[in-house]
C-alpha cells in the first residue's frame, strides 16, 4: 500500500491521471477531523486494516475508487524524450 496523496481534497479522486488501482479513503483522524487519503493498492482489505489498526474503529468511514485511468506499472513513470540523431 502507498499513500498517494495524504489529507487532500476529495475532488483529486477525479484525476484521470491516478493509477487505476488507487482508491479515496475517508476517515476520522484522532483528533476527529474528516480526512481524505488517496491510497495506491492492490487490495481494499490491506488499505482497511491500515487505516483500522492507524485510527481506530471508527475511524474508517468508506474506500472508493478513484477516476484514474493510469496502468499501475506505468504510474509515476517519466517520459523518456526521444533523442535526435544527427544526420550527416
Amino acid at each position: 500500500m502507498k499513500i498517494l496523496h495524504k489529507n487532500c481534497d476529495r475532488s483529486l479522486a477525479k484525476e484521470k491521471t491516478l493509477p487505476r488501482n488507487s482508491y479515496l479513503v475517508r476517515y476520522n483522524d484522532d483528533n476527529g477531523e474528516e480526512k481524505y487519503d488517496i491510497v495506491q493498492s492492490n487490495s481494499r482489505v490491506e488499505i482497511f486494516d491500515y487505516y483500522y489498526d492507524t485510527y481506530g474503529k471508527d475511524g474508517i468511514k468508506f474506500i472508493s475508487w478513484t477516476e484514474g485511468t493510469v496502468n499501475p506499472k506505468l504510474y509515476g513513470e517519466k517520459k523518456q524524450e526521444d533523442k535526435k540523431r544527427n544526420k550527416k
